[in-house]
């Protein structure tokens, strides 16, 4: 399989995006098979041999569950690289799988199916392989919903929703200094330090150009940035940039981690 480039966005956290799409094509490889066993085998046939129409439904949620966990993880987590209306940020990435199959318990789906398919003493080949693929993909989900738990640990998440981020700063010596008042990475002051404007000058430039409605609102937010820049309030200024730039990711996407790099 051919190395995806990740989004430019998202480099910061590129091994974990890497790795949830490969999972992603995982489970859409895990869905031919899906397709073979239900209609190239002994599915069928053996399905019919459970007179009991709930238990029949118990015995076949093994495949109906185990399929559509298939195809939404496939498609959910292939897209997440290209997709960037559904995904425009980190945070709607992982907030795409809140609620989703990750969360679901599936354990007593393949023990209610099995029950069945010993109660019926069924020798179904089908089904005895259905039910190692949905181990499989219930271990995959595990994976990426442990994933996802490492993403919201991320600098990218935390200052996508304004949560502080520990940086780590080297020791200053301050000597023979009389008579002047000096902060360190101090709380309570604003600290502004000269910066290049070039990044926002561009990222007007680009808004400039964009077929896009409410581009006013949108350059008061990188207007606000740039006052505020190398100060305590500009954490909260890209917090409200990122808000307003939500449905126009594909234009300031390229921008984010020049801006990140400032805070």
């Amino acid at each position: 399989m051919t190395k995806a480039n990740i989004r430019g966005d998202f480099k910061e956290v590129e091994s974990q995006i890497a790795r949830l799409l490969a999972i992603g094509e995982g489970f859409r490889e895990k869905d031919r098979d899906w397709s073979h066993m239900k209609n190239k085998e002994d599915w069928e046939r053996n399905l019919y041999k459970i007179s009991d129409g709930r238990k029949r439904a118990t015995w076949e949620r093994i495949y109906s569950d185990g399929r559509d966990m298939g195809l939404f993880m496939s498609d959910a987590l292939c897209s997440i690289n290209y997709d960037i209306t559904t995904y425009p940020t980190l945070t709607r990435v992982i907030e795409r799988f809140d609620g989703s199959w990750i969360d679901s318990d599936l354990i007593p789906v393949v023990e209610d199916a099995i029950k069945v398919n010993e109660e019926y003493e069924l020798n179904c080949w089908a089904f005895d392989q259905m039910v190692t693929l949905f181990k499989d993909q219930q271990s995959l989900a595990q994976v990426v919903k442990n994933t996802l738990e490492l993403l919201k640990g991320s600098d990218l998440y935390k200052l996508e929703n304004g949560i502080p981020v520990n940086k780590e700063t080297s020791n200053i010596t301050i000597s023979n200094v009389s008579g002047s008042n000096i902060s360190v990475a101090s709380s309570n002051v604003d600290q502004k330090v000269e910066g290049t404007d070039a990044i926002f000058a561009d990222l007007m430039a680009a808004i400039d150009e964009a077929d896009i409605e409410q581009k006013e609102a949108l350059k008061e937010s990188v207007s606000e940035m740039q006052d505020k820049q190398g100060t305590s309030g500009f954490g909260a200024a890209y917090k409200r940039f990122m808000a307003a730039a939500a449905n126009h990711m594909t234009i300031v996407a390229p921008f984010i981690p020049a801006l990140s790099a400032l805070l």
